[in-house]
């Protein structure tokens, strides 16, 4: 995992435990959406066993969790500050 459920929670400031299971299938299915988008696998450990920090990475997916989270109707329109800021993080980490 990139991220953890602790991080996503702080980050997003969600201090109950009642959607847990949610933001653990939030952080999945955003951690799938990264490395599908940027065709990268994100290994725990390098070629040397030291762990990687993924620290763009992890605001990409806290940025995105969070909009998930937020916006949770089953239709609508994608704010267009968010879609600037993630296209842009995007294209980073896809010439990462």
């Amino acid at each position: 995992m990139i991220i953890t459920l602790q991080e996503i929670k702080e980050y997003a400031r969600i201090d109950i435990e009642e959607d847990d299971q949610l933001l653990q299938g939030l952080i999945l299915a955003a951690e799938e959406y990264l490395k599908n988008a940027t065709g990268k696998e994100y290994p725990e450990n390098d070629n040397d066993g030291n762990k990687i920090d993924y620290d763009l990475e992890k605001i990409y997916l806290q940025l995105l969790i969070s909009y998930w989270y937020e916006n949770r109707a089953p239709a609508g329109r994608t704010g267009e500050d968010f879609n600037h800021m993630t296209q842009s993080l995007m294209l980073q980490l896809q010439l990462k």
